[in-house]
């Protein structure tokens, strides 16, 4: 079920929170806390309900080994944990990727198992693994079942985050959860807006973008430039809509959940672009990740290849496929030379600051979304010109020959450009929200950008990290 879907927005949300709020009214925390668990078992199975099972053990399994880890301490305990975590998102996700290169690497012909990737296993895994480690650590002082699986499989953030901590959300459901109008009607404006990011933005660009990087033909200049900047538009717009309307249901119920997103297109650094885009799964590979590997605790050369090992998991995290692990490998490599750079005492302007590291994101992005490696190049040698220029239709008049062979409209490049104006000096929805005031402008404001939502929506596309 998609939060764009009509049946999400008319139906299944309006009742859950109906439910919620009635029960909690009734000072029934407990019912309303299980009709909650109950209401993200039914988002989630409908998808497919074969993996419901998978959710529901996983979670009971976990909850009891962890319980097990803070009693014990026993690192056989959090050994064989982390394990089978890992091991079944491993599975699933990536048995395939791996026979597959052992084929082309042998000449074997081991068949592929084709396992249906269950919705949302990547970020429940992480959330697990969390619970397991902070187990271990002595973190977790609260083993109760019902709101551990609350936390677990709440269903704004179960399918694309946020990444949840224990700490997120297990100590907000031990107390009654009061009525906030305020509260709900910030959750509302997250949603709105959300939904305006995608419906209008992200599925937009994406009519642009995705033929462009379908097309058998290889990309010149400005088609490259178009296809580049654009996907990293979409997928900002698309994956921060998902993260402002998962917020904002949170806070519709009562719940407050981590902020995922600062305006990661105004980043100095990449460094800093890692600090407001996607900033629970950073905090979730800082912690469980670059931690381990020694951090900056064994000088600079080691630190950097720990900030590097932990940026190709992170990609690899993404897809069982190596233009996933190219593209962490590439975020690895600007980190390193950021923290060169750094050891030179010397600053760049911040515009300047700015600009270079958009530019490095977005050529990162080309491998994020091509099918293959080769179809990455491509595309960057497009962006340099060694493919040649076209030009836009729109300026055909400079040049009707160049003009002839172009797949964009001179119109649709500007287009592209005044989003990525927009994009660039946006102002953030999930850090602002706590200054909106509940009032006839507002509700206005939020009327007009739901309408526009709903008469623009297409044809209900799914969220891009759903995929992973």
């Amino acid at each position: 079920m998609l939060f764009n879907s009509p049946e999400f927005i008319y139906f299944f949300l309006p009742f859950s929170l109906a439910a919620w709020w009635m029960l909690q009214k009734l000072e029934r925390e407990n019912d309303a806390q299980l009709l909650a668990i109950i209401c993200s078992v039914y988002f989630y199975g409908w998808w497919d309900t074969r993996y419901v099972p998978l959710l529901i053990g996983n979670a009971i399994g976990n909850f009891f080994l962890g319980w097990q880890i803070s009693k014990t301490k026993s690192k056989l305990l959090l050994a064989v944990g982390l394990l089978y975590n890992i091991g079944l998102l491993g599975y699933f996700k990536y048995a395939d990727f791996f026979i597959g290169n052992w084929n082309d690497l042998t000449g074997s012909g081991v068949e592929a198992l084709k396992l249906v990737l269950p919705l949302g296993i990547s970020f429940f895994t992480f959330q697990v693994i969390a619970y397991l480690v902070d187990c271990y650590k002595g973190y977790v002082e609260d083993f109760n079942l019902r709101r551990f699986s609350f936390s677990i499989s709440f269903y704004p953030h179960l399918i694309a985050g946020p990444i949840l901590h224990y700490s997120d959300v297990m100590p907000q459901l031990k107390e009654r959860i009061a009525f906030d109008a305020r509260q709900f009607s910030q959750g509302l404006f997250l949603f709105v807006i959300g939904l305006f990011k995608k419906s209008v933005i992200a599925d937009r660009i994406a009519e642009k973008v995705d033929p462009l990087f379908a097309a058998d033909t290889t990309l010149q200049f400005f088609e490259s430039w178009t296809a580049s900047l654009g996907y990293g538009l979409q997928i900002y717009f698309d994956f921060s809509g998902y993260s402002d309307m998962a917020i904002g249901i949170g806070l519709m119920f009562g719940i407050t959940l981590p902020q995922n997103f600062i305006s990661p297109y105004l980043a100095t650094s990449i460094a800093d672009f890692w600090k407001r885009w996607h900033i629970t799964l950073s905090r979730f590979l800082c912690d469980y990740v670059y931690i381990p590997l020694g951090g900056n605790r064994n000088g600079f050369v080691k630190g950097v290849m720990a900030a590097g090992l932990t940026m190709i998991t992170g990609g690899f995290w993404h897809g069982a496929a190596w233009t996933f692990v190219l593209w962490g490998l590439l975020h690895g490599l600007f980190i390193g030379m950021h923290r060169i750079w750094e050891r030179t005492r010397y600053a760049l302007p911040e515009t300047a600051a700015i600009g270079l590291t958009f530019l490095s994101v977005t050529a990162a992005w080309v491998v994020f979304r091509a099918e293959s490696v080769g179809h990455a190049i491509s595309i960057w040698k497009g962006m340099v010109g060694i493919n040649g220029v076209a030009i836009p239709s729109m300026l055909s008049g400079l040049c009707n020959s160049c003009a002839q062979t172009s797949l964009i409209s001179g119109m649709e490049f500007i287009q592209i450009g005044i989003l990525l104006f927009v994009c660039m000096n946006y102002v953030n929805a999930q850090k602002d929200v706590q200054s909106l005031q509940p009032s006839l402008k507002t509700v206005g404001y939020l009327s007009a950008l739901f309408f526009t939502s709903i008469w623009m929506s297409g044809s209900h596309e799914s969220f891009i990290y759903w995929q992973f």
